[in-house]
């Protein structure tokens, strides 16, 4: 008799954390707005850029990005020194960076909140 409430009170308890877990994403997804939603809401704003200065260390022209190795980024985007990769804005010419290639440029972030280099220039030496 005892085995059959124990074995019971298992399948009920089982039987619950579904309906748990369920309740709690539902909760989630309503709180959470689609990205569309979120890409809406930022298309008409006002775009925020930043200027920074360093050092190309890689071109992937494949996947329209380059690492760079910069200084602080100035602006209202502001951001500390550090190596990252950034994806490149279309309207930038690739072929015209190189591996060690010292460098000027602008970013921006995109609707989901991504940088892009928007500019990039040779820096005179």
């Amino acid at each position: 008799m005892k085995t059959t409430r124990y074995a019971f009170a298992r399948v009920v308890a089982c039987a619950a954390i579904p309906v748990g877990i369920g309740g709690a994403a539902a909760s989630v997804a309503v709180q959470n707005p689609p990205r569309d939603t979120v890409a809406q809401a930022t298309e008409g704003a006002e775009k925020t850029t930043g200027q920074g200065e360093g050092v190309v260390r890689a071109v992937d022209a494949d996947e329209r990005r380059i690492m760079i190795t910069h200084g602080p980024v100035s602006g209202p985007l502001e951001m500390s020194p550090m190596t990252m990769a950034f994806r490149v804005a279309p309207s930038v010419d690739l072929s015209s960076l190189s591996k060690g290639m010292k460098i000027k440029f602008t970013i921006s972030r995109d609707a989901k909140g991504l940088y892009v280099i928007e500019d990039v220039r040779p820096e005179q030496p």
